[in-house]
């Protein structure tokens, strides 16, 4: 009897261990999954942006603070983008795609701190005043991951206007 005992005492221990081991195990890829589902939500939005921008003609307008985009689309449309606080299904910091070329506001991407737009003259380096002057653009996405409190990712990209 004292042998049974100490078999599930040993035993309950083992399993004790173990199973902090995998809630350990789980809560660590939980936590990489989220820092990876942020970075996702930033790169997918600047690919997004970078490949509208070389099917564009040109820049129809960017706001001063460099929140909200409006390009001139081959056939004559425009895709816009800018940021929002939040958006119809209560989705927050969200980036919002619109223009004549989607059919109703969508929802691009969510939980984006930060987005913003330069515009620079067709030297590269002089920032741009005035929207026909756009020949390449810097779009620049910022995340928070929720692993690390506070810390922020952000992507960068340029690109430029293929027909001037």
């Amino acid at each position: 009897m004292l042998e049974l005992v100490i078999a599930g005492s040993m035993l309950a221990a083992v399993m004790t261990s173990l199973s902090t081991v995998m809630r350990t195990a789980r809560l660590s890829w939980d936590a990489a999954d989220n820092d990876y589902a942020a970075l996702h939500q930033a790169h997918s939005v600047a690919r997004h942006f970078v490949r509208a921008v070389r099917e564009s003609t040109g820049v129809n307008q960017l706001q001063s603070n460099g929140t909200d985009i409006e390009l001139r689309m081959r056939g004559g449309g425009t895709a816009s983008w800018r940021w929002a606080a939040q958006d119809s299904n209560g989705l927050n910091n969200v980036v919002i795609l619109g223009g004549s070329t989607v059919p109703t506001e969508t929802t691009l991407a969510h939980n984006v701190d930060r987005l913003r737009f330069v515009g620079y003259k067709a030297d590269g380096v002089t920032v741009a005043a005035t929207a026909d002057d756009i020949h390449l653009l810097e779009v620049t996405v910022v995340v928070t991951l929720p692993r690390k409190s506070g810390s922020q990712k952000q992507v960068h990209s340029k690109v430029w206007i293929r027909s001037w």
